[in-house]
């Protein structure tokens, strides 16, 4: 990603569940390559989808997409994906991944991103449980309906360092019952 003028993008963030307890479980071979096949499910479900790996953050990625509805699609993608993983995963083996995402005027800057949108879309990823996506009210509108995700409200969450203007409330998730429902197929 090249430096470029500020503009509006969707951020998401991943981030594997228990991977501190599981590398010292598994030991540092073994943790290294989960991250690796959690690395490549990921990165594959983002960019088959339209987006752009920014960094890898050592048990997670931050990604950037220019719609919303295709970043919604993507960790969806990439849910679903794990979700096989684990189906055929040894004990111990499976991979636990939370996501966030929000989105707003970014700045791109040698080869990252800053703004508001970046620390929502983390602090969503930290407060999301395994296995859920959290997305910002503002996600759930610019997506519009496409995709056709559907979103619940996810109640109050505290982000830390954040002071949002919206709604306290309007923090969405989307509903892994869709997720669920394809693999089922």
């Amino acid at each position: 990603m090249s430096a470029r003028a500020p503009g509006l993008a969707t951020i998401v963030f991943t981030d594997l569940v228990g991977s501190t307890e599981g590398r010292a479980r598994l030991g540092e071979d073994a943790a290294e390559s989960l991250r690796r096949v959690h690395d490549r499910l990921v990165a594959t479900a983002f960019e088959s989808n339209g987006g752009q790996v920014v960094k890898h953050l050592g048990d997670g990625l931050m990604a950037v997409f220019s719609g919303a509805a295709e970043a919604v699609t993507a960790a969806v993608a990439a849910q679903r994906s794990l979700d096989r993983h684990n189906r055929s995963a040894r004990d111990g083996e499976q991979l636990d991944v939370r996501v966030g995402l929000s989105a707003g005027d970014v700045t791109f800057e040698n080869d990252d991103l800053f703004g508001t949108p970046v620390i929502e879309a983390a602090r969503l990823c930290a407060a999301a449980r395994g296995g859920q996506i959290l997305a910002a009210e503002v996600v759930r509108v610019l997506a519009g309906g496409r995709g056709g995700h559907r979103f619940s409200a996810a109640g109050a969450l505290e982000l830390k360092g954040l002071v949002l203007t919206a709604d306290p409330e309007a923090t969405y998730r989307e509903l892994m019952e869709t997720v669920l429902r394809g693999l089922a197929g």
